[in-house]
């Protein structure tokens, strides 16, 4: 399956008429939930990191977290429990991501704590929800490594679906591909707006390149 099917799938449901979408009261869960079942069959069909890395190698400066007034590499490293710190870089190439990205998602999502749960439900470092975990195969969400994995995994492929667009794929990250979709951009959710700003802001400070 390529990419291009969740945009068919996408495309589709935004045909129906916005009032037999709005009736059934739930319409933004459906259509997310829709993007993660056609997602987690894209997700099997693929071998591990064979997505294209956004980010020419050996040239941090072209990442738009680039910034010298973030704190320097070693001040940064110490936010990183030291268990994790070796998973995230094994992660993020494998899922080419940059580090940095990944380290400011998980910042912000759990602190870095593999058992954090938050008050929607969400679970574990990447804050995966049951459904999302489930979508993506995970069996146990406090696992660090699993839940890592995932949700790096699931980052990646917003990225690939909103064609690198970083703003964008932390929007679906946080509201959903679907909702993304339906306002054709950022929804207007100041929740998501500001997870935006904050991801990239905390991935600015970590000047930690891979």
């Amino acid at each position: 399956m390529e990419i291009e099917s969740l945009w068919t799938a996408s495309s589709t449901w935004m045909e129906f008429p916005v009032r037999q979408r709005a009736s059934k009261g739930c319409s933004r869960l459906l259509f997310n939930l829709l993007f993660l079942r056609v997602l987690a069959r894209l997700i099997s069909s693929q071998g591990k990191g064979q997505s294209v890395s956004l980010l020419p190698e050996g040239n941090p400066s072209l990442s738009p977290f680039h910034s010298k007034r973030g704190a320097s590499t070693s001040s940064m490293r110490t936010e990183v429990p030291g268990e994790l710190r070796k998973l995230l870089e094994e992660v993020a190439r494998q899922y080419q991501l940059p580090l940095n990205l990944l380290q400011g998602v998980v910042k912000a999502e759990s602190n870095f704590n593999p058992q954090a749960v938050s008050p929607s439900g969400a679970l574990g470092l990447m804050q995966l929800m049951p459904e999302t975990a489930r979508a993506l195969g995970v069996k146990n969400p406090f696992d660090p490594r699993e839940n890592l994995e995932a949700g790096a995994r699931y980052l990646r492929q917003m990225l690939d679906l909103f064609q690198g667009n970083i703003d964008l794929a932390l929007a679906a990250y946080n509201a959903g591909p679907g909702t993304v979709q339906r306002y054709g951009g950022i929804p207007p959710y100041r929740e998501t707006q500001e997870y935006i700003k904050k991801v990239k802001g905390i991935a600015q400070g970590f000047e930690t390149w891979s």
